[in-house]
């Protein structure tokens, strides 16, 4: 799946065989940064082998959203896995964040479940190409770092707006029977003949000015490796020019949920309080390296934000963060 909005801005993403092949050696030279199971007992359930995903989701008898296309509805759920403290700690030194808990981990172990829901061969679409279109992130209670959590996954038939077929893959962390957190995350399969008149998902955050406040997200040429190590997001467009270039990027691009997390550590509105709500909507990708301009404009319980191309107007990725 595309990050950042990437495939939407520039039209193109879909691969096939002889591509495919290619990113699938890509694939294979990075292996050994995707994120092992971490159950907290021996019987409880680990995560999904994101490599395994990976390489099911390139399947190159899958294709992109069709009028005839129709999702199933499908779910994941792990119980009683704990997130490793060392892996907590690299995340947290990577986004810069001070939290007890960030609000966009609980994410990382999401991640490996919703590669999963979009790789099985139940699922119609191919899930390389399709683009991380927003997210929806609820903090709905307490969620200590050293609890047994539950997770559960699951994704919806969609809607066939003007673009093709989006639809939500969502995420639940439970702890002790309790919802601690939640998050809705819409994606597109870009298709003419899947496109429809009904309404999209995507947070419509405000665009526009003023910002009183502008600050940089510096974006480093590793960071999507980077990130990769931490998450075991392994997308190859995001590591490397060369797999990024044969999606039609010009250089590697940045995870969307590296953005989110990065945006809210910088506002430091990151740490996972009951009731607070994150919204991003990507609009183009950040490729890697650059630093855009991150504008900021206070809100009576919390804040919006922009995400700019450095030096100009062209809108990179856009949301708000309340409580």
């Amino acid at each position: 799946m595309d990050g950042g909005g990437g495939a939407a801005a520039s039209g193109r993403g879909r691969i096939g065989p002889a591509r495919a092949a290619s990113v699938g050696a890509a694939e294979a030279a990075i292996e050994g940064v995707a994120m092992p199971d971490a159950p907290a007992s021996p019987g409880s359930a680990g995560l999904p082998r994101l490599p395994v995903s990976i390489a099911r989701s390139a399947a190159p008898w899958k294709r992109g959203a069709s009028a005839d296309t129709v999702l199933p509805e499908q779910e994941a759920v792990v119980h009683r896995w704990r997130p490793a403290a060392e892996r907590l700690d690299r995340y947290r030194t990577l986004l810069g964040s001070q939290a007890a808990m960030p609000m966009a981990f609980p994410q990382v172990p999401v991640m490996a479940m919703t590669l999963d829901l979009v790789s099985r061969w139940s699922f119609p679409v191919r899930a390389m190409g399709m683009v991380h279109m927003g997210a929806v992130v609820q903090a709905l209670g307490p969620l200590p770092a050293d609890a047994a959590w539950d997770l559960r996954c699951w994704s919806t038939p969609g809607r066939r707006v003007r673009l093709g077929l989006e639809f939500d893959v969502w995420g639940e962390v439970s702890v002790a029977g309790e919802v601690a957190w939640r998050s809705r995350a819409m994606y597109l399969s870009r298709s003419r003949s899947a496109a429809g008149d009904e309404a999209s998902a995507v947070p419509e955050p405000a665009q526009d000015g003023p910002w009183p406040r502008q600050l940089v997200l510096p974006a480093e040429e590793g960071t999507g490796r980077a990130f990769a190590g931490v998450s075991g997001d392994i997308n190859p467009i995001h590591l490397h020019q060369l797999p990024a270039r044969l999606f039609g990027f010009p250089r590697a691009i940045a995870h969307g949920w590296w953005i989110a997390g990065r945006v809210a550590a910088l506002l430091d509105r990151d740490e996972v309080t009951p009731g607070r709500q994150l919204e991003i909507v990507f609009r183009r990708p950040v490729v890697l390296p650059s630093t855009p301009d991150l504008r900021v404009r206070d809100l009576v319980d919390g804040c919006e934000f922009a995400v700019v191309r450095a030096g100009g107007d062209a809108l990179l990725c856009s949301g708000r963060i309340l409580g």
